[in-house]
């Protein structure tokens, strides 16, 4: 049985307390939110995650840490962010062993609050500044995991596309912003960020785990939040109008394998209750799972791609194709993508298709509940869409999905955007 608390600690800083025994662990995360204003942020609050997580004042490098971790019965700790729609996260995630798998009476509860206000609000400073070395080692780490993600080709493909969709900079990156934003952030500019994301960012600390809602009550209540006047957001899911051309662009390079991504507008968003359990059994039969067309039909039979597949994002409203090719079969397999979709649309696919589809999505939902990581990352994301996203809730969702549901949602769709990376062998052959 698990039951659910709400609260606000300070106003701005709400709690999210899931009561139940389902694991052997508490999981607890502490996000700042904040809606973002230019694509410069995701990279200044990526640095910053990667700065407050390997130091502080009390635990002055990542050696001390994994001690302080290890003393704590193996907890484990990690920062890291996200972008979610309009909106980065900064996430502090932390476990640490349930009570009852404890010495009577002994709870890590407290020591691991202290811990982590230790991290949050105690970071490793000099002279008003974040230490240069740990500054700059953060900065060369993040630039090297930029350019790792740059040239692999499948996200390099994928950035292009992005790119020629998106109206919106901050939307046409990767999550962690540019190369080219760290080569120009100082430390002043981290301290800056630091210190807006203390005073102004929304905070969510969501915790999961058989505690008793009074010592959590007690224990959340040491964390040195600043009182101040928190920002408020107007909306977490992204949208744009959907353009009657589309743009297609074509980038020559000498690789064995092309790749061809296509950005489709769904305005269907992560608030539209029915529409959006429709756009998400549609997508897994169009791209989204081993049964669907995509994979089926131009991978399986037609044998024209290394990989096709389809993902469906609820705070973007947007369908991204994404196939790895042979040059030479682009036109084939864009025809055939379009073929896959005009099925859809009109309905062409069988009752038990449908069935098979939606037992994998409540599959893979009831696979997720069994991991805290996903739960914990659920409940954060149900608190900034304010709506139940809980595993019933959805397998519910899914189950009352119909053929026509699926029709109405396809039908929806509008090809927007195409990259084509095309790869040539440098002895010209294609």
């Amino acid at each position: 049985m698990k039951s659910e608390f709400n609260y606000e600690l300070k106003p701005g800083v709400k709690v999210r307390f899931i009561q139940n025994k389902q694991f052997k662990s508490v999981q607890m995360m502490v996000s700042f939110i904040h809606e973002l204003k230019n694509e410069r942020e995701l990279a200044s609050r990526t640095l910053l995650a990667g700065i407050l997580e390997s130091s502080s004042a009390a635990y002055p490098n990542q050696h001390a840490i994994t001690l302080k971790l290890a003393e704590l019965y193996g907890a484990t700790f990690g920062a890291n962010t996200e972008v979610e729609g309009n909106l980065s996260l900064l996430n502090f995630v932390y476990s640490f062993v349930a009570p009852e798998y404890l010495k009577a009476g002994q709870s890590l509860l407290d020591e691991s609050v202290d811990f982590l206000n230790q991290i949050i609000f105690h970071p490793r400073m000099e002279n008003g500044m974040f230490k240069p070395e740990v500054f700059e080692r953060q900065r060369t780490n993040l630039k090297t995991y930029i350019q790792g993600i740059v040239d692999n080709k499948q996200s390099e493909a994928l950035i292009n596309v992005q790119r020629s969709y998106f109206d919106d900079p901050i939307q046409q990156n990767t999550p962690y912003g540019t190369e080219n934003d760290y080569q120009e952030l100082t430390n002043q500019d981290i301290v800056a960020a630091y210190d807006q994301m203390l005073r102004r960012d929304q905070v969510q600390i969501t915790v999961m785990g058989d505690l008793v809602l009074d010592s959590l009550k007690r224990s959340l209540s040491k964390f040195e939040f600043r009182e101040s006047v928190r920002e408020t957001f107007h909306e977490i899911c992204y949208s744009q109008a959907a353009k009657n051309q589309v743009k297609v662009q074509t980038k020559a390079e000498p690789v064995q394998q092309s790749k061809l991504d296509l950005i489709y507008h769904l305005p269907i968003d992560a608030h539209q209750n029915r529409m959006f359990y429709a756009a998400v059994v549609m997508n897994a039969l169009l791209g989204g799972s081993p049964q669907s067309l995509l994979f089926q039909n131009v991978r399986e039979k037609a044998s024209m791609a290394y990989y096709a597949e389809s993902s469906y994002s609820a705070l973007r409203s947007m369908v991204l194709i994404q196939t790895g090719i042979q040059a030479t079969n682009h036109d084939s397999v864009l025809a055939l993508i379009k073929e896959q979709i005009a099925a859809l649309q009109q309905g062409d696919f069988s009752a038990e298709q449908l069935a098979k589809i939606k037992i994998e999505l409540i599959n893979e939902r009831q696979r997720m509940q069994d991991s805290p990581a996903s739960s914990l990352e659920q409940a954060v994301l149900s608190e900034l869409l304010a709506r139940p996203l809980d595993s019933e809730t959805q397998q519910n969702g899914i189950q009352a999905v119909t053929k026509q549901d699926v029709v109405a949602a396809a039908s929806q769709l509008k090809l927007q955007t195409e990259f084509f990376l095309k790869g040539e062998m440098a002895n010209g052959n294609h």
